[in-house]
């Protein structure tokens, strides 16, 4: 059986991935932690990546992820995880069939999870700031 990733294809989620990163560059507060980018087609690339091999597709970048450091650098909070979310779950609603829809936003949830316990652990505030240029 095909992956999420597959039966998705990878054309599509790129697009879903923009759509979603420029709803984000708008949005009232999520603005804010994602100003830090400076390079957007690179970030647009390498988040869809992410979602591409957290989907169970086959790498094909050789970039190592560094996701609750990158949250706690831009300065994300529990709360602003809850507005990412809440706009997640719309863009893919929007762009995806449900049965396609809700698997991602379930794998999405689940790392919210894990980025909310460590901010609420204090990991978060351990971690080490990360230079600006290229975020990703």
């Amino acid at each position: 059986m095909p992956t999420l990733a597959e039966q998705i294809g990878l054309a599509r989620l790129k697009a879903v991935v923009a759509r979603f990163y420029a709803q984000v560059r708008a949005h009232p507060r999520l603005a804010a932690p994602f100003a830090r980018v400076h390079d957007w087609p690179e970030h647009l690339d390498h988040l869809s990546h992410f979602w591409w091999v957290s989907l169970g597709g086959a790498r094909y970048l050789d970039y190592r992820y560094a996701v609750p450091a990158k949250h706690a650098a831009a300065g994300f909070t529990p709360a602003l995880l809850d507005d990412w979310l809440a706009l997640f779950a719309h863009t893919l609603a929007a762009e995806l069939p449900p049965e396609l829809a809700e698997p991602w936003l379930a794998r999405a949830e689940k790392i919210g999870q894990s980025l909310r316990l460590m901010h609420e652990l204090g990991h978060f505030a351990q971690a080490a700031p990360l230079p600006t240029a290229t975020e990703s």
